[in-house]
């Protein structure tokens, strides 16, 4: 579509889209490919946002063996505030593209994960999935709060949103803390979440991760099969 927003299997006829916000490497071969994927076996369009652009100006494609200090520095230095700015930007677009659009399903990888939780802000967006979100919990992200602060505070007594949050139990990056907090902060809300936990390290989902892990990624999309149902 534009420098910053790709889709695959475009309808401008269609009411419901899938929005994929990928991990800090940006557009790869395999987020491209995840994404075809998710609109193929849904039927739906599937977008795919590089939020780096908003900090940038120029897409985002890095090779994890050449460019971790730039992916990771500019990661280190993104704020919500810098997501929600995009994000915003690339909902008009999905708007412009689908006019009849009802609502819209998020699901984010890694720090994609993350970002994914502030899509929720938007009433628009009804379901999200987080994969393996590391740092929905850091403080200040976003207006002083944490990514998933800022989501239960705006929909809190919203029981039309559903969040789905994947996690490996062998990630360094989300600990178990991490994952009882997460429960209980949604538990004291409206918002229906549910977690999925494989014995997986970080990045287990995309084949073309070092971590991937083809038995764990097939029980969790059997999971979000489920969960994607209308």
């Amino acid at each position: 579509m534009n420098d910053y927003l790709n889709v695959a299997n475009p309808n401008p006829q269609a009411t419901v889209a899938i929005l994929m916000i990928p991990d800090i490497w940006g557009q790869t071969d395999y987020s491209q490919a995840t994404a075809q994927g998710f609109a193929d076996d849904d039927g739906l369009p599937c977008y795919s946002l590089d939020y780096f652009y908003q900090v940038t100006g120029k897409p985002s494609r890095f090779d994890p063996q050449n460019d971790g200090d730039t992916a990771v520095g500019l990661m280190d230095s993104y704020r919500g505030e810098d997501f929600v700015a995009i994000f915003e930007r690339a909902l008009a677009d999905i708007k412009t593209a689908q006019p009849s659009l009802q609502s819209l399903t998020v699901i984010g990888f890694c720090f994609g994960g993350r970002l994914a939780y502030l899509t929720g802000l938007e009433k628009i967006v009804d379901k999200i999935v987080s994969f393996y979100g590391a740092g929905a919990l850091r403080p200040g992200f976003y207006k002083q709060q944490s990514a998933i602060e800022a989501l239960c505070e705006s929909r809190n007594s919203d029981p039309g949103l559903e969040v789905l949050a994947f996690f490996g139990t062998e990630d360094a990056s989300i600990s178990p803390q991490d994952r009882k907090t997460t429960q209980d902060i949604f538990g004291q809300t409206q918002i229906s979440y549910r977690s999925s936990e494989q014995t997986a390290g970080h990045a287990y989902f995309q084949p073309g991760r070092p971590d991937y892990d083809a038995s764990a990624a097939a029980l969790s999309k059997a999971v979000l099969d489920k969960f994607l149902l209308p």
